[in-house]
């Protein structure tokens, strides 16, 4: 009877492109295969693409551990394994394991593999098969041996690990001194990257080409070539570029270096794949044995894609799984293979994830772009990677992100189809080396087919990156306008906090106005450029910015020469606080959700989703022709911002007040604020800038407004909070009485009153308040607004066309009569046809249709010049009112109208988005007004809808970490301090207090109203049952900092945290992730990276802090899938349901508004207390002062005492050394934290702290002494 085969299952022991490359094999044979991974790779094509998987846990060394594969070969029933190349692809040790356990290694035997590891040995093979081999040495032992050996073979020569590969080990050696050098750090890398510490030389070729055979054997004697590859293209030893055929290579050559190979692999009975490797004489064309790779080549899908696209894998397979033999056995395998013409020409780069401008140097991090050409057999392009947008490159693994292959009729071709292919490919992110092989290819020589291994020595190239020699503060990249379209789903805008200045600087190199550039902030970053362009300086200035130790100017064009040093250096003009550089071309970071701005606290966008640290590079975009060449250019004084006027009092440097316009609105007066408020003291008193304020908003200290109303109602107790509120950029947003100017990266959802809002073109500067700066808000109406909305519009583009020589030589005056006559005809425009007249009125409310018995009402109001919100109904949790605002967002989906940018819904409103450049405000509003007529009624409307169960630790330890950090640093006592939960108990008279909070928030089914209620996709969800909706306020102030995945309640809803943010919401649990940056995992995906959906119903299962853990780790690696349940939100039967049960929830409310009241009350106590605490101690909350000026200026005289400052003004967080502590250089000795960000403060020597300043949560005004460290003698 016939043995019965066991069913194939191949295990791929790699990872990467190897790893993919074995198992696209495994599927086109139908066999079953199983990967490994490690947790750095659970993302990684290769885990998901295999029948099967098993994961190896945390440590990223487990590809390695020979047990552990044993062990799953044992499990699973392996019948063969594929090593790929590295790891252990040839270790003879876990190849010998492999055989013993009856399981089929793919490759040569064990034997093989030991004795071409060792180069003495493969040495002595190679001779014994009649292979040339240059001369050298047997094993040295000593430095002394090394030397003579080298005197007699002569100089120079390649001293060489025995056991190495890859480069490592080898060093070439011109004399004696080299030899001595270098020797023991031959042996200790051969010992510590390939266990053994064996070392010998041999000749060294100066004109050396690097050729490979590629050979396939059947174990028994039997062997085959497949013809020749070049590869001297190499840097460190390792290589760059490889081809097939090699353009040195003539027949006659050919024919010597595959017979030699072929001898040498039939004399050792070699089985499987493998490469003989020779140097061979560019002058001589004399060849010499190098070493045997005993495994598949990196590179062997050229020499496929030149023998009729041959599959290699597949012919490994075929020899040694069972019953995969073709017809005619074995030896038909070798037949097929030698019978195989060469035919064409096959280049192969390398993509690797690496640094040429910083010396090749690894470059671990996220790909927020990755494209690559179209790949077919017919095209003659082949890629094999193992990346994809969104790819976390580890530092634990080979830097090999692709191969980029082209096959073609000719070399000549070939080159030309591989510039194209590299043309076409596209990895931004991390820094890779796509512009030096770029170079490769356009250089003469690599066209001319000369290519030694000193290739890259001779390479004409300049890398175009600037590289970050030291980061400056909070730099970033961003673009203008930044990441529109996305703030109904919390996505940012982001951009430069100064859009004028940014978006002059880029005028200035000529550039388009969305080209990314930097912005930094306090001191600026030190950069080398390794390519020449031209650059521009705007924003507050660095007086003592220097390029090449040269000063510089702001506010015009420089340009740079290659390996030029541009060092900014602090802030120091006498205003402002944040500057912007702009080079020709931009910056080429990949775009995130349409824009190259950086967000830090999604950490997306710009460069690798943070703010710029040493080592970076930043690649630069091709500029437009010429515009490296374009003339400098100075901006007049009369084209720059005016400056601020300094405050009275103030020192040269100091405090300014900045006059900034506003439009009123959404939410002033008479609604929500006193007229006499507004008029009397808002637009009259000014206020001071708090030291915490960052780009997420700029907080205010000064007059607190005076209120119409006494609570929230349904938005919480306090008179600021407001049923629901999708925030314009620029609104001056109340949280309880202090106010914010919401900015570039702030929130776009929330529930706080906004009595005015900036207008865009006095945006810019709320990005130069410094803290103490004063600001007084002026009222503007839509006219001016509109009008200086197009001259900054005017005269950028008056800057840009003489930036581009389209106005020919221009002088100071010139540029100024440019910009003022493009200024001249906008102004001259809007007067002739009446601009003004046409505007609607310049107030709040901008119009109002009351409610009747078919329509809830509706009041349509200003938020500034961008915006305008509509609001239907009173101010109450109607869900009725959610689906008329959804149908009017489908009305204008519908309606396409030109000018309207977006619309983002709240729960009752809606805030509509548009440019008045293309879109009259009166227009728009005529629109409204028209499809507000038409919209259904929305009872007996039913939606679609999803029901998702989510865990939750509910009083969890995450929380309680956020409530402690807020009582440290911003609030020490409140009545929901420090149990929210207790709190929420006592705000809705709950008699169950924590547990009975505890089952409503388990028994609730959380209808999702809204996005973005704290960025990203946070939902804005209501319990679908009334009698769920539990009632708190919020924080007074805000939190800096919330966990992600933090579920909170505010007012009537529940909120997920997508991130860690700042935040007010009550603190209940945490839950899983609910937004995926790349949407590589689970339910997200690249387009949506959110989970949640409007009218998504959520419902929470509890878990514990254990099991969530476990769970969130699972679901970030895609391998938890969530209980999601298709569903739909029938209106007509929720409002049957609610008619049900409207007495209890009358009687709920009843009993809430007494709980409410009594919390009020506490509110305000607890609020007079630390009034008073702070009147008693002014310091408390106030700047630290130091009484006796004399206790500081001692430590100037006394001998090695360093002074030890506040670079900055800011809290201190925390002191970490007391008199008496050593310390050594770079210790931290005090925390501080500032525009919610804690920045440690190290000491700059060593030695004993003699005295501490610094007090624990109490200001440090910038200069401030905060710690004396007496140096070590």
């Amino acid at each position: 009877m016939p043995s019965v085969v066991a069913e194939p299952l191949v295990l791929v022991c790699n990872r990467g492109e190897i790893a993919r490359r074995v198992l696209r094999t495994c599927a086109k044979l139908g066999i079953k295969s199983l990967s490994v991974y490690t947790k750095p790779d659970a993302l990684a094509p290769h885990a998901r693409e295999a029948s099967f998987s098993v994961c190896l846990g945390d440590n990223p060394r487990e590809y390695t551990n020979k047990e552990r594969l044993l062990q799953i070969i044992r499990e699973y029933g392996v019948t063969a394994v594929h090593p790929g190349y590295g790891f252990l692809s040839e270790n003879e040790e876990f190849c010998e394991a492999v055989a013993e356990a009856g399981v089929e290694w793919l490759g040569p035997r064990a034997k093989t593999m030991h004795d071409f590891a060792l180069k003495h040995v493969a040495r002595g093979l190679a001779e014994n098969a009649g292979v040339p081999v240059l001369t050298g040495s047997p094993l040295l032992s000593s430095v002394a041996e090394a030397t003579t050996a080298a005197a007699k073979v002569g100089y120079p020569v390649l001293l060489k690990a025995t056991g190495g590969g890859g480069g490592m080990g080898i060093y070439i050696c011109r004399d004696q001194k080299d030899v001595e050098a270098n020797f023991e750090t031959s042996q200790k890398q051969g010992q510590a990257f390939f266990g053994n510490d064996g070392v010998f030389l041999e000749k060294y070729i100066e004109e050396a080409h690097h050729v490979e055979v590629q050979i396939f054997g059947d174990g028994e004697g039997g062997c085959v070539h497949l013809g020749e590859r070049e590869c001297s293209i190499q840097r460190r030893h390792q290589k760059v570029l490889e081809e097939t055929p090699s353009p040195l290579v003539d027949s006659g050559l050919r024919s010597r270096l595959t017979e030699a190979a072929v001898s040498l692999g039939r004399s050792c009975c070699y089985r499987s794949a493998g490469t003989v490797e020779f140097l061979v004489d560019g002058i001589t064309k004399d060849f010499f044995f190098l070493e045997v790779n005993a495994r598949l080549q990196v590179e062997h899908g050229i020499t496929e894609m030149v023998h009729g696209c041959v599959d290699i894998v597949e012919m490994q397979m075929r020899l040694q799984i069972p019953g995969l033999a073709p017809e005619g056995g074995v030896s038909q395998i070798l037949k097929t293979l030698g019978g195989i013409e060469t035919t064409g020409h096959a280049i192969e780069v390398r993509i690797n994830g690496e640094d040429p401008a910083r010396g090749f140097q690894p470059t671990p991090g996220d790909l927020g772009l990755v494209e690559f050409p179209v790949q077919s057999r017919e095209l003659g392009v082949r890629v094999d990677s193992w990346v994809e947008t969104g790819t976390r490159v580890s530092p634990h693994y080979d830097s090999l992100l692709a191969k980029l292959m082209v096959w073609a009729p000719t070399r000549q071709e070939a080159v030309q189809k591989m510039a194209v292919a590299l043309q076409a490919t596209k990895l931004q992110g991390t820094p890779n080396n796509l512009q030096l092989l770029k170079a490769v290819v356009d250089d003469s020589r690599f066209k001319a087919g000369d290519t030694t291994t000193k290739f890259l020595q001779g390479l004409n190239f300049q890398p175009r990156v600037v590289e970050v020699l030291a980061p400056g503060t909070q730099s970033s990249i961003q673009d203008w306008p930044g990441r529109t379209g996305m703030w109904h789903v919390g996505v940012p805008p982001s951009g430069p906090m100064d859009s004028l200045a940014h978006r002059t600087a880029n005028a200035l190199v000529g550039n388009e106005e969305d080209a990314a550039g930097l912005e930094f902030s306090v001191v600026g970053p030190t950069l080398r450029f390794h390519a020449r362009t031209l650059i521009a300086l705007t924003g507050a200035q660095c007086a003592g910015a220097t390029l090449d130790g040269q000063p510089v100017g702001w506010w015009q064009s420089i340009q740079v020469s290659a390996g030029q040093v541009l060092a900014l250096g602090a802030v120091n003009s006498s205003y402002g606080l944040r500057g912007y550089l702009a080079v020709a071309g931009g910056i080429d970071v990949p775009l995130y959700l349409g824009s190259r701005s950086t967000f830090p606290s999604g950490k997306f966008g710009g460069y690798q989703g943070r703010c710029l640290r040493m080592g970076d590079s930043l690649p630069l975009a091709d500029p437009q022709e010429g515009a490296i060449r374009y003339a400098p250019l100075l901006l007049p004084p009369g084209c720059c911002p005016a400056p601020p006027t300094p405050c009275a009092g103030s020192p040269a440097g100091g405090a300014v007040q900045w006059e900034v316009g506003v439009l009123p609105g959404p939410h002033a007066d008479p609604d929500y604020v006193q007229t006499e408020f507004m008029d009397g003291t808002f637009y009259t008193q000014p206020y001071s800038v708090h030291y915490s304020s960052n780009r997420l908003g700029v907080r205010l200290e000064g007059p607190k407004p005076v209120w119409v109303r006494s609570d929230g109602g349904d938005g919480g107790t306090h008179p600021s909070n407001v049923h629901d509120h999708v925030y314009a950029i620029g609104a001056i947003n109340f949280t309880g009485d202090h106010p914010v100017v919401l900015t570039v990266d702030g929130p776009s959802l929330g529930g706080f009153v906004c009595p005015a809002t900036i207008i865009s073109t006095e945006l810019w500067k709320v990005g130069q308040m410094r803290p103490g700066d004063s600001v007084l808000f002026k009222k503007l109406d839509l006219a001016e607004a509109h009008t200086q909305l197009l001259t900054t519009d005017a005269k950028l583009a008056a800057i840009r066309s003489i930036a581009r020589g389209e106005q020919g030589a221009c002088t100071p005056s010139d540029v100024l009569k440019h910009v003022a006559r493009a200024e001249a005809t906008v102004r001259n425009g809007a007067a002739a046809v009446g601009a003004a007249a046409s505007m609607p009125p310049s107030r709040p409310l901008i119009h109002r249709l009351p409610a009747t018995d078919a329509h809830p009402g509706v009041e349509f109001r200003l938020a500034g010049d961008r915006y305008i919100q509509v609001e239907y109904g009173p101010m109450e949790l109607d869900l009725t009112l959610r689906v008329r605002v959804h149908c009017l967002e489908e009305a204008l989906k519908q309606a396409k109208v030109p000018g309207l940018l977006e619309t983002s819904p709240g729960v009752r409103s809606c805030m509509i988005e548009y440019d008045m450049r293309t879109l009259h405000p009166a227009r728009l509003l005529e629109i409204l007004l028209s499809l507000d007529a038409t919209l259904p009624q929305p009872h007996d409307m039913t939606l679609p809808s999803r029901i998702i169960k989510l865990p939750m630790a509910f009083d969890d330890k995450w929380t309680h970490g956020a409530i402690a950090k807020y009582m440290k640093s911003i609030r020490p006592e409140a009545p929901y301090l420090p149990s929210n939960i207790e709190y929420i108990a006592k705000n809705n008279l709950l008699d169950g207090g924590k547990d009975e909070v505890r089952d409503v928030l388990f028994s609730a089914s959380y209808l999702v109203l809204g996005l973005g209620d704290v960025y990203l996709g946070a939902p804005c969800a209501v319990p679908m049952d009334p009698r769920h909706r539990i009632v708190t306020t919020k924080y007074n102030p805000a939190r800096t900092f919330t966990e992600e995945g933090t579920v909170g309640i505010g007012g009537s809803y529940m909120c997920i945290y997508p991130m860690d943010s700042p935040g007010g919401y009550q603190l209940v649990g945490r839950t899983l992730p609910i937004w995926n940056t790349f949407g590589r995992a689970g339910p997200f995906s690249p387009s949506k990276p959110w989970l949640l959906q409007y009218f998504d119903q959520v419902q929470f299962y509890r878990v514990s802090e254990e099991e969530l853990e476990a769970l969130r780790e699972q679901f970030s690696l895609g391998r938890h899938e969530l209980n999601v349940t298709p569903a739909v939100f029938d209106v007509a039967a929720y409002t049957a349901r609610c008619d049900l049960v409207k007495d209890e929830v009358q009687a709920l409310k009843a009993k809430q508004r007494a709980g409410m009241d009594m919390q009020l009350a506490a509110e305000e106590a607890s609020l007079a207390r630390l009034a008073a605490k702070k009147a008693e101690s002014p310091t408390a909350n106030g700047p630290m002062s130091t009484d006796d000026e004399e206790d500081d200026s001692i430590w100037d005289t006394r001998p090695g005492c360093c002074k030890v400052m506040a670079m900055f003004t800011a809290n201190v967080w925390d002191v970490c050394v007391k008199v008496g502590t050593r310390v050594a250089a770079g210790d931290v000795l005090v925390v501080l934290e500032a525009m919610k960000m804690e920045t440690p403060i190290t000491s700059p020597k060593a030695g004993t702290v003699v005295a501490v300043k610094a007090q624990q949560s109490k200001l440090a005004s910038a200069g401030t002494l905060l710690v004396v460290v007496q140096e070590e003698p």
